[in-house]
């Protein structure tokens, strides 16, 4: 029997394609939380900050799933995450159950050189109890096809959406204005 597993190991190409820079975020099957950060050539300062505080919060638009948001490090370093819960479910059915599961939720989070497709830094970060319910209460009612009583969100209106609200304010005042 083969088993197909994804290794991460500093140091080695990433066995995530990324595209661009910036941070994804995925959930899989049984809960487990993993965000890729891929950014040119990472300072030292940042590899440290990696490892170091996070915070985490979260975007809300009305009629519109959550975008996770943390500062990494300090208040300096914000990362958004957009993340289709439509996609997600019909890649990992059940995730939003399993992760409300979870007793301790914990995030890996990959740091790529995007420049050499070569991880720098990984590290597991404690996430917040109230972080997680409200995440999944936000998502949760997308991951049924659309119908009278949900939005279902295709790539392309995600997208979108998403455009629009990175257009009308800064990552600094989407940071500020979250919860």
């Amino acid at each position: 029997m083969t088993q197909d597993t994804i290794r991460f190991e500093e140091g080695k190409p990433c066995p995530v394609q990324v595209q661009g820079s910036g941070g994804g975020l995925s959930v899989s099957a049984n809960g487990d939380m993993l965000l890729v950060g891929a950014f040119p050539n990472p300072t030292e300062e940042q590899v440290e900050a990696w490892c170091g505080k996070w915070r985490a919060k979260l975007i809300t638009e009305s009629e519109f799933p959550a975008i996770p948001i943390f500062a990494i490090g300090s208040e300096d370093w914000i990362l958004e995450t957009p993340c289709n819960p439509c996609d997600n479910e019909k890649e990992a059915p059940g995730f939003c159950e399993a992760l409300y599961a979870k007793d301790d939720v914990s995030m890996a989070a990959v740091l790529v050189d995007s420049e050499t497709g070569l991880i720098r830094k990984i590290t597991q970060v404690p996430l917040d109890e109230m972080f997680i319910e409200r995440l999944v209460l936000s998502w949760n009612p997308f991951r049924f096809e659309a119908n009278d009583y949900n939005k279902a969100y295709t790539t392309a209106e995600f997208t979108e959406k998403v455009t629009n609200v990175f257009k009308m304010r800064s990552s600094r005042e989407l940071w500020t204005t979250s919860w």
